[in-house]
């Protein structure tokens, strides 16, 4: 099919070039819905338009259109960074696709040019053309890249705690995947004592039934894995692997002995070193278990070809596509990153490749790339400092650690474990590197030389506003690790850690020790038990419980809070932990907040809501509190004048 006339009269020279003229930004191009239907019959690219449109689901008034001098309803347009242009900080501009839109519904197509077309190298045009998932042309050249020229990638072989580790270190087991051409199968090599490059994987177990090695296959896997046998997902990562010239992949289901818990343990401990170490890792990023695979097939769809720069000056070609699932869509939000374990994946590996439906995307310590060409942003946290660098010596750098570490915590509790048990062993490989750079003792979850942060976590402002408690003990009240769910820590205490001079505080805590015992050998793995003894004021309180309206729990309106009272004054609000709370309860104070001001008075002080368990002061924490001053008939900036310091334990 030919386009249309109003298709045809599109100007790409125009749109890069003047793309901050509002009269080529609103060019308009059919004056109803029902003229594009009907022209979208024969013309491909106006039938782009309204698939796109239509997927809005959106009711369209077929005959609306609009005077000569508004804005008209259909037109393409040149939009500013978000949308069709993307303008760079310095010249030139990109082109990135055309927008239609069409009584608030909005259709964006994407425009892509060849490699070497003039489009392409007067870089007026950043699409390119999407390859073939089982193609490794441009795998390749965006490792060789890395390689050649990252100096950050080259030296963030992980400084392992481990003695032992060597920067060129293979784990115990790795998979032997075989030459490029599947002459010979691969086979499990154990305790190989070799040094080399080796690849790990990355996926979603889900509910499919994988291939894993037990002590009944291990001697079997020894000797060969049948390649028909694996899933899909170990299938794609065995051919990637060789294909970019590697000899041995790790995955965790074929590495680890799945029914030794010995063994689980410890190479779940080794996490930090085995994808640290690793040259790269492979990141089925769009398969939600093991048998959906890697290669996805690519949409064959013949692209619409339009004129380049413009028709009456043709010296090339663009074409229009439907858009693509960007980084943001694939890998951030994503299945597998949904994952609690590929989180410490994703942060500890140099280099990751992932592989989603529409294309393939690169990230790595110093850029995040896309198969499209167009612009591709990686995680929140910044792998050049904090949590992945090599020292943290200052105040001001143990600070950003710190908070780094909050960031983490918070976005690893909203993702989904499998097994309610692993919360720790998920994390333990970035503990065991925050614990090398801080310096800092880990006490189930917790920092012990940042505890005025770390105890005032709370469930996060969404949709659940309730945690909830596993079956099994796992974790001290104290310890967010103790619930499922997700949290926060509090946002006034978070601004202290960061060095904002907003508000500054004073821990109320003193004469703390911690005693936790492990439920096995990972010194930041499984905890069997925890008590937290402090000198503190502890003042009862009297409390009233909101609506358990799930929509409103947690608005930060006031009056949709639970409530704190003393003596029948409201004094503050508590987000407790869990539904159901009852009997009598108790604030401890742990700091008190101050604004930077001249008068420098109480803004808050902040509080462990806890329950009594019995003789001998003992508590556990059900929530956390927030008391506004001023107190009382005398407006005291203390709620807790009136009690003494005296030791609890907490459990």
């Amino acid at each position: 099919m030919s386009l249309c006339h109003h298709c045809n009269a599109i100007d790409i020279n125009t749109l890069v070039y003047n793309s901050h003229d509002s009269t080529v930004e609103n060019k308009a191009h059919y004056n109803t819905f029902r003229e594009l239907k009907r022209s979208a019959e024969s013309c491909p690219l106006c039938q782009l338009f309204v698939e796109e449109l239509e997927k809005r689901n959106r009711q369209y008034d077929y005959d609306q259109t609009y005077d000569a001098g508004d804005t008209r309803g259909i037109y393409y347009t040149g939009q500013h960074e978000s949308n069709s242009i993307r303008i760079r900080e310095a010249d030139p501009k990109f082109l990135i696709g055309l927008t239609m839109m069409c009584q608030g519904g909005i259709a964006t197509v994407d425009i892509y040019a060849s490699e070497d077309s003039v489009a392409a190298t007067s870089q007026d045009v950043s699409g390119r053309p999407i390859r073939p998932a089982e193609e490794f042309g441009g795998a390749k050249r965006w490792l060789q890249h890395c390689l050649d020229r990252h100096s950050r990638c080259a030296s963030r072989a992980l400084n392992s705690q481990n003695p032992m580790i060597k920067s060129d270190w293979i784990p115990a087991r790795i998979i032997d995947v075989g030459p490029v051409d599947g002459s010979r199968e691969p086979r499990l090599l154990c305790d190989s004592g070799m040094f080399g490059q080796y690849v790990t994987l990355s996926h979603c177990w889900g509910d499919a039934v994988t291939l894993q090695t037990t002590t009944e296959t291990l001697l079997t896997h020894k000797k060969r894995i049948s390649l028909a046998r694996m899933t899909k997902t170990f299938r794609d990562a065995v051919i990637i692997t060789r294909n970019l010239g590697f000899s041995y992949l790790w995955i965790d289901s074929l590495c680890i002995i799945q029914n030794d818990p010995k063994d689980w343990e410890t190479q779940s401990a080794l996490m930090a070193d085995i994808y640290g170490n690793s040259a790269m890792t492979i990141a089925a990023s769009s398969s939600e278990n093991s048998r959906v695979g890697c290669f996805f097939p690519r949409d064959q769809t013949p692209p619409i070809t339009l004129n380049y720069p413009s028709n009456t000056q043709s010296i090339g070609f663009v074409y229009v596509r439907r858009p693509l699932k960007n980084f943001e869509k694939t890998v951030n939000s994503g299945p597998l990153n949904r994952r609690a374990w590929v989180f410490q994946e994703r942060l500890l590996s140099r280099r990751i490749l992932h592989y989603g439906k529409d294309q393939l995307h690169w990230e790595c310590q110093e850029t995040c790339l896309s198969e499209d060409g167009h612009e591709a942003f990686g995680n929140q946290y910044d792998k050049s400092t904090s949590i992945l660098s090599s020292s943290a010596t200052s105040r001001v750098e143990r600070n950003a650690l710190y908070m780094d570490w909050y960031k983490m915590v918070e976005d690893f509790t909203d993702r989904r474990l499998t097994r309610e048990s692993d919360k720790f062993p998920a994390l333990s490989g970035l503990v065991s590197v925050f614990a090398r750079l801080s310096e800092d003792r880990y006490v189930a979850g917790l920092w012990e030389n940042d505890l005025m942060v770390g105890l005032l976590w709370h469930a996060s402002y969404s949709e659940r506003p309730r945690l909830q408690r596993p079956p099994a003990y796992r974790a001290p009240s104290w310890s967010w690790a103790a619930l499922d769910g997700g949290i926060s820590f509090d946002s006034e205490v978070n601004y202290l850690a960061e060095g904002i001079p907003m508000h500054r505080a004073t821990f109320a805590l003193s004469d703390i020790n911690i005693a936790i015992q492990l439920a096995g050998s990972d010194p930041f793995g499984m905890v069997a038990s925890g008590t937290m003894t402090v000198s503190g004021r502890v003042k009862q309180v009297e409390y009233q419980i909101a609506s358990e309206n799930l929509e409103y729990y947690y608005s930060p309106m006031p009056n949709m809070s639970d409530s704190l009272y003393s003596h029948g004054e409201k004094i503050g609000t508590a987000f407790f932990d869990e539904a159901g709370i009852d009997g009598p309860l108790y604030c401890l104070e742990v700091c008190t907040s101050y604004k930077n001001d001249d008068e420098g008075a109480a803004s808050r002080q902040l509080a462990l809501v806890l329950k009594s368990i019995g003789a001998n002061e003992k508590y556990c924490r059900v929530g956390t509190a927030s008391l506004h001053p001023p107190f009382g008939p005398a407006e005291s900036d203390d709620w807790f004048y009136d009690v003494p310091r005296r030791n609890i334990t907490i459990i």
